[in-house]
């Protein structure tokens, strides 16, 4: 059976879409608060072109984009965008809340503390950028991201991401029944599920991981999508 990708078009599109750039071009300055990476408004920098460009972070008082018009809206970024930014495109400076600028070192074990999962889920994300995927927390359907062609404000996400760390693979637990309830999710809103499975080295150690040995990480991509007969035979016949 043939597997194409759905990219569905939302109805409400930005007529400047050509314009926009995949990574911002100004710089940022952001907080980490134990759950998120808080970004504010500055002269150079808004977070809404934050947002557009690249599709990074929510608003803290909208659903999506900050487009509540409070002057106090902050732009909340995931952590592993927020890394991204921070320690590979070099965009972002992020500060503690004692207001101590915090080193990839510093930043990524204070996020395994928050999340075990941290670098396995970075590594996931970067893989999905590189593929040029619009990336989104996933949480909403049980899932660790989303991702979208050209983002939210254009398509309907095209995938829920799910990221299975090493350990996981030696559980037949996880794939056997948490991933049939998080297909069923994904169905109702007309989303494949994509398990993205990292694969590490023996001696690779989450605590001491740099950005150089996250290129020693692999990741295998695996869709997961449910057999319609009367789909394959319905495609069969107009072929």
């Amino acid at each position: 059976m043939d597997f194409r990708v759905h990219f569905k078009r939302k109805r409400k599109r930005l007529l400047n879409l050509n314009k926009l750039e995949a990574f911002p071009i100004c710089e940022y300055k952001g907080v980490f608060n134990g759950l998120a990476v808080e970004v504010v408004n500055t002269e150079q920098a808004t977070i809404a072109a934050l947002y557009d460009n690249g599709g990074y972070g929510k608003g803290s008082l909208s659903r999506g984009d900050p487009n509540s018009g409070n002057p106090a809206e902050t732009l909340l970024l995931g952590l592993e965008e927020a890394c991204l930014l921070a320690y590979f495109v070099e965009k972002l400076q992020i500060s503690d809340q004692a207001g101590n600028q915090m080193s990839w070192t510093v930043f990524v074990q204070t996020a395994l503390e928050y999340d075990p999962q941290f670098i396995y889920k970075l590594a996931a994300y970067l893989y999905l950028k590189s593929k040029n995927w619009i990336v989104k927390s996933g949480i909403k359907f049980g899932g660790d991201f989303l991702i979208y062609k050209q983002g939210p404000m254009h398509f309907h996400a095209s995938f829920l991401v799910i990221v299975q760390s090493p350990s996981e693979e030696t559980s037949s637990h996880f794939v056997a029944k948490n991933l049939k309830g998080v297909q069923r999710v994904a169905e109702t809103s007309d989303k494949d599920v994509l398990l993205l499975s990292v694969k590490t080295t023996l001696d690779f150690n989450p605590l001491l991981a740099t950005r150089e040995t996250l290129a020693s990480l692999a990741i295998e991509e695996t869709v997961i999508r449910r057999f319609n007969y009367t789909f394959f035979v319905q495609s069969k016949q107009k072929q």
